[in-house]
């Protein structure tokens, strides 16, 4: 059964990331499309006519890292927006611009970049150099401002997501050193922790996490520790934790995938069948629930096959 990736490879179970961009992406999605359009053209005009403007010149850049997520083609857009970074940190004046969130800005820019890259076979060429570059970013963001949790939180994030586990905790623990109560920070902590098989200090992390998170992050840690008890076949309790971050968000794909896969190991394969169906309801694209639901689909087929032989034997 396949849980979904979240790495260039499979794992077995899935957890949600969060993490959190400078430029809130709701303010785009809460705008028409075609009002998010004039929007971004003002701002470009605006930035035309006054190009010392650097919070306006930041703002272009943030959208086109917003269209890019949009995009099937998105690297041209990072490209520009990576362009519009690095000449505020080139051009801007240095008594007006704020460095650190310039840095931060091309950080994420380089970052998105390196993803990419990542997700396609064929652009493993510049895979190193970019990873070096988005590395490089964060390193230089934090530098400017070493108490900046959004860059700590975002470079553990990276290595975290490169699988590099021990570097990933130790940039997350500076992190929520620095901001005691960030949720998101040490939900991730505790995703590495599991990761690297060190269960114990996973469940505090994530019952850490779970103390501090709003309602609207608690179903997401609920849903990670759910995925620790079922690494651990304690299947009451990660049903316990599924079903409560399902109360928290009705629909929650990742949550719903994760409930199958206990059903699964319980031998409940209508139950399992029920719950991937809904995931995909909720998210047409979470392959892992594509894929479970084939999986549970042939198992049901073998075992009512192998129940009709025994009878007619």
């Amino acid at each position: 059964m396949l849980n979904q990736p979240i790495f260039g490879q499979i794992l077995p179970m899935h957890f949600l990331l969060v993490g959190i961009i400078e430029v809130p992406a709701s303010a785009w999605r809460r705008c028409s499309w075609p009002l998010a359009t004039v929007i971004f053209n003002v701002f470009v005009e605006a930035a035309k006519l006054e190009p010392n403007c650097m919070s306006t010149r930041y703002a272009v850049a943030s959208h086109r890292m917003k269209e890019a997520e949009r995009s099937q083609d998105p690297t041209e857009l990072l490209s520009c927006a990576g362009n519009e970074m690095a000449s505020i940190i080139r051009d801007g004046d240095s008594s007006l611009v704020e460095l650190p969130i310039a840095w931060a800005g091309l950080a994420m820019v380089h970052k998105a970049q390196h993803e990419i890259s990542a997700a396609y076979e064929g652009e493993q060429d510049g895979l190193k150099e970019m990873e070096e570059r988005a590395v490089s970013s964060l390193k230089q963001a934090i530098t400017e401002d070493p108490d900046d949790v959004v860059q700590w939180h975002q470079l553990g994030l990276h290595n975290l997501c490169a699988r590099q586990f021990k570097t990933s905790q130790k940039f997350l623990k500076a992190a929520v050193a620095r901001d005691k109560g960030c949720s998101y920070a040490w939900s991730n902590l505790g995703v590495s922790l599991q990761l690297s098989e060190e269960l114990s200090q996973a469940e505090e992390v994530f019952k850490r996490a779970l103390s501090l998170a709003t309602t609207q992050e608690a179903h997401v840690i609920l849903s990670n520790l759910g995925i620790l008890y079922r690494h651990q076949k304690k299947y009451q309790l990660a049903k316990a934790m599924f079903t409560k971050s399902l109360e928290l968000k009705p629909g929650y794909a990742p949550a719903f995938n994760n409930l199958g896969l206990v059903f699964v190991a319980e031998g409940l394969l209508e139950e399992a069948k029920y719950c991937f169906e809904k995931a995909l309801q909720s998210d047409p694209m979470l392959d892992a629930a594509k894929s479970n639901s084939i999986k549970v689909a042939t198992m049901s087929k073998l075992c009512k096959g192998l129940s009709s032989c025994i009878l007619k034997e």
